[in-house]
């Protein structure tokens, strides 16, 4: 059986159910802050994202090789970015700018 449907599989959940956990642990409010200063950006966003790409790419090579798991790094990497990605998908606003709170009441 081939192992990349699995892995793919695995990715999409473990995005959804970090992006449930990191919206369920961070307050909206706060969530919305750390859109507004790291990701409203488009130019920033990706120059972020590329380092942190980076960086966690390559501690979670240092910590594979050094547990001499290497032939599991295809798989353990992106789960690890799944990670992120759910983290930044969470951050994402989900009301418009003429959102008015007071319209909920």
């Amino acid at each position: 059986m081939k192992v990349f449907p699995i892995v793919a599989i695995a990715d999409i959940v473990i995005i959804i159910v970090s992006f449930a956990l990191f919206s369920a642990l961070i307050s909206g409010e706060k969530r919305h802050r750390i859109w507004e200063k790291y990701i409203s950006s488009f130019s920033r966003f990706v120059i972020y994202i590329f380092i942190v790409t980076i960086a966690v790419n390559v501690i979670t090579a240092l910590i594979v090789y050094a547990l001499r798991y290497e032939r599991y790094l295809n798989i353990i990497a992106p789960s690890i970015q799944s990670i992120i990605i759910g983290f930044i998908a969470s951050c994402v606003p989900r009301r418009g700018v003429e959102h008015n709170k007071s319209k909920d009441k």
